[in-house]
């Protein structure tokens, strides 16, 4: 029988370079986007965090901007704040997103949209929008925050997966487009994460059993990956330790996949 998955803290990740870069991340509130932020800051890094809701950990060099990036007039709104404050970005991480489950015959024009306009759209246009600060900056580097749930065939998620399949064609066709300038793109597609909401969500209380038990069958490590599994994932990219490399997708799940 499988050992079931145990909890450690991931190891802190020091790579020098990253001090006093500018660096934006979506979805800076909690879980990975909260995770890269403080794993930035502890590195010397000045980050832009984007949240909808208000940021619930301060830092010297921590900047909050309340953006709702599911509307395209915001994120030009935000981006405007942005050039008047900072000059240039060294990097940008993509992160923030929703996973509703929505069945064939409830996923309506609505909710189709609600859903592709944050996961997928607004990576879009926030790379869009970041270029040219990014041109200006030094190391310039974008990492997108997929799933490997696109791979898996979970009931109901098939929109959801549909934005995390697109990110990665996102990164591959910008990749070459952006190279040409000096700005590296990869992805980093995390498997199950022991995120606070994931916590709550799935591994307390009676479930807890059910679910440790999956993860146990289909992971080769017998591991729960915390956000700040991802978030050292995240700044080897942003990184230029990682300067040969772009249009990459890096699986962080625990040999689930194995590719």
């Amino acid at each position: 029988m499988k050992k079931p998955p145990t909890t450690t803290p991931a190891p802190p990740l020091t790579l020098p370079d990253l001090a006093g870069k500018v660096v934006l991340v979506t979805g800076g509130s909690a879980g990975i986007g909260r995770a890269t932020a403080e794993a930035l800051l502890a590195n010397g890094a000045t980050v832009l965090a984007i949240a909808r809701s208000p940021l619930p950990y301060a830092h010297a060099n921590l900047r909050a901007f309340r953006c709702d990036l599911a509307r395209a007039p915001a994120i030009n709104a935000l981006f405007r704040k942005i050039r008047a404050a900072f000059p240039h970005l060294d990097g940008v991480v993509n992160v923030a997103g929703i996973d509703p489950k929505i069945a064939l015959a409830d996923g309506d024009e609505r909710k189709w949209q609600e859903i592709v306009d944050l996961n997928l759209r607004a990576y879009y246009l926030v790379i869009r929008a970041s270029a040219p600060l990014l041109r200006r900056g030094r190391g310039k580097a974008i990492v997108n925050v997929s799933s490997i749930n696109y791979r898996l065939g979970v009931p109901r998620r098939s929109i959801y997966s549909v934005t995390k399949a697109g990110i990665l064609g996102l990164t591959t066709g910008l990749a070459r487009e952006l190279g040409r300038e000096g700005i590296r793109l990869n992805t980093v597609t995390p498997g199950w994460i022991f995120t606070e909401r994931q916590v709550d969500e799935y591994f307390v209380g009676p479930k807890a059993k059910k679910h440790l038990a999956y993860l146990a069958g289909v992971q080769s490590l017998p591991l729960k990956i915390t956000a700040a599994d991802v978030a050292n994932h995240i700044l080897f990219y942003l990184s230029d330790a990682s300067r040969a490399s772009t249009g990459h997708n890096c699986v962080v799940d625990g040999g689930w996949l194995l590719e």
